[in-house]
């Protein structure tokens, strides 16, 4: 149940704290949020106000809030202490990630339909390890840290991803940037996903079937409008 404001400091204080006493890795304040809901750690007196108000009115200087210059959706709560720290490991993390675009055919289906999964008003996560899978409506708390939740600004719902090479060119840009923001935001790397089983070395092409090499080859404007016979495309899809 909601607790006092001076034990809701308190608890946020002792719990950034014990993070990086163990850990200096960045404590995102997404990820913070979603331990004080699942405990019920909100204080009696919240109002309108969201994690970050409420750690920037009552917390400071005690915890600071820190941003990611060119992703503002990257929030992290730190310690004056670790500040230096944690801004120069935001800063090397994206440097990383500015080199290596995502591309929709290099993730599982299952990721890819998490974020297009047509529901509303219920929260949709994914399972962070193989098999990857991805879940609607409440985790229990027990399981929670094996999924990551794909908040709703980061989700296309309805959108057709049966197969990636039928998007519209827009519609494609457009997941691939949102799946590259909410991996930045949870800080996770999206090649965790991939079909390929990297330590097999599995050539990308090997997994593919002909009609897959088919569509690949044309421009995803051509691809969207090919009209293949069911007989044919069934027989394409056996051959590898």
């Amino acid at each position: 149940m909601p607790i006092p404001l001076d034990q809701f400091q308190q608890k946020i204080k002792d719990r950034v704290r014990a993070h990086y006493a163990a850990d200096r890795t960045p404590l995102l304040l997404a990820h913070l949020g979603l331990e004080i809901e699942r405990n019920d750690e909100w204080p009696t007196d919240r109002g309108q106000r969201n994690l970050k108000q409420l750690i920037t009115e009552t917390c400071t200087p005690d915890l600071q809030i820190v941003r990611a210059p060119r992703s503002p959706a990257y929030i992290a709560v730190v310690t004056p202490e670790v500040r230096a720290d944690v801004e120069a490991q935001i800063a090397n993390r994206f440097a990383e990630e500015n080199a290596g675009p995502v591309r929709l055919e290099e993730i599982v289906k299952p990721v890819l339909l998490a974020f297009c999964v047509n529901v509303q008003n219920q929260p949709v996560y994914i399972k962070r390890t193989k098999p990857f899978r991805y879940e609607v409506g409440s985790i229990p708390p027990d399981r929670a840290t094996d999924y990551i939740l794909v908040e709703p600004e980061y989700r296309r719902p309805g959108l057709r991803i049966d197969n990636p090479h039928l998007l519209s060119l827009n519609d494609r840009k457009d997941l691939e940037s949102l799946i590259q923001k909410w991996a930045a935001v949870h800080a996770i790397q999206v090649e965790q996903f991939s079909r390929i089983d990297r330590d097999k070395k599995e050539p990308l092409e090997g997994g593919r079937t002909a009609l897959d090499r088919l569509l690949g080859a044309q421009s995803p404007d051509v691809a969207q409008h090919m009209m293949i016979p069911a007989d044919i495309a069934q027989i394409l899809s056996r051959i590898r």
